[in-house]
Order: C-alpha cells, then structure tokens, then sequence
C-alpha cells in the first residue's frame, strides 16, 4: 500500500523511527486547509507540544517514505523536503488539529487514526520482521549474530509494540522467536570468551 486515501486526497505513509507521521502539508492537505494552516496552528500553541513525543525535528533523509509497503528512507513522494522538517505522531496530529471543529475535520480524525496512526486491519500492511533460524544464526559469526538480533529486537518494538492490538499480537510472536535466539547466541558468546566462566 502506498498511500492512504481521505476525501479525494491520497496521502502517503511515512514512518520515522518504525511509527507512522504526518507533516505540517500532509495535515493542510487531508483537512483541505491552505497551506501553512497547520504550521501556524503549531506556532501559535507550541508551548503545548513535547518535542520528542508529540513531534520530532529530523532530516528529511531520516524519514521512511513507503512504497508498496517498501521503505525507501529519504524519498520525497508528494513534496519536495529538503534539509530539517517536522513531523507528528498521533498525539502530536490529534493536539495540532484540536482546534479544527469542522465536519470534515471530525471525518478526517478518525480515518487518520484509525486507518493510518493504528493501522486498522482495513488498511493493514503489518510486516513481519524477518528473524533467522538458530541454525542460520549459528552459522554466522557470533558478532554478525548478535547485532542481526539487536538490529531485529529493535526494529519488532518500533515496528509492533505500541500501536493497534493486531500489532501487538505480531510483537509477542516475534518475542517467542527472538528471545530464545537472543539467550541461545549469548551464552555462545560466552562459551568463547576466555577465563569468563571461571571468574564467575
């Protein structure tokens, strides 16, 4: 799925570190407001906003842009971001338009969040995050291993632990998976680390 559609506007899916954002245009462009309602909107109340959890300032190339459920990091779809740009989570979108009373804002509110924010099942696209077997772990070198699973834990607690519950059930299989992995290529990590058992 490349985008999500809301009154005639498709709006694209972008991700900042594994949970989905709007920017100020995606937000003027889902409410058919001119452009630079919502930044405005965000000037005039900024007190009120927690920078690193209503809203992120990144570079643009830090944000995922996806297509056809592939990420491509730094890619412009729609608008053409150069430089530093903010983004908003759920919270921070739901506090932005807050004063936004409008039919359509009512409309809009609810597609975003639960089609777009929490990924409801009708516009699912949940991934799984690919894990490899012990077997495939063992084959590697344990370093190489390690920080594949490192690299996995993290982007299944992004990606699945704080969202819709659909997700959070994708979560507790990636655990069942990655835990086990994670325990199995420590304790090798241990076994070949001289004199560790013996200082215990």
């Amino acid at each position: 799925m490349n985008a999500i559609t809301l009154s005639n506007n498709n709006l694209p899916l972008v991700e900042y570190k594994g949970q989905r954002v709007v920017t100020f245009a995606m937000i003027d462009q889902a409410h058919e407001r001119p452009k630079e309602t919502a930044r405005k909107a965000f000037n005039r109340n900024r007190r009120h906003f927690i920078e690193g959890k209503d809203y992120f300032v990144v570079n643009a190339t830090d944000i995922d842009w996806l297509e056809g459920g592939i990420k491509r990091p730094g890619k412009k779809i729609t608008n053409h971001i150069h430089g530093k740009v903010t983004v908003f989570t759920e919270f921070g979108y739901l506090l932005l338009t807050k004063p936004f009373t409008d039919d359509l804002a009512w409309q809009v509110q609810r597609q975003l969040v639960d089609g777009y924010f929490r990924h409801n099942p009708h516009f699912s696209d949940i991934r799984p995050v690919l894990i490899p077997s012990i077997e495939e772990l063992e084959a590697m070198p344990l370093s190489e291993a390690q920080n594949l699973l490192a690299a996995a834990e993290h982007k299944s607690h992004w990606r699945h632990g704080k969202h819709s519950s659909a997700e959070m059930t994708q979560r507790k299989r990636e655990l069942k998976v990655l835990r086990p992995a994670i325990k199995h290529i420590t304790a090798l990590i241990q076994m070949t680390i001289p004199g560790l058992e013996a200082a215990k």
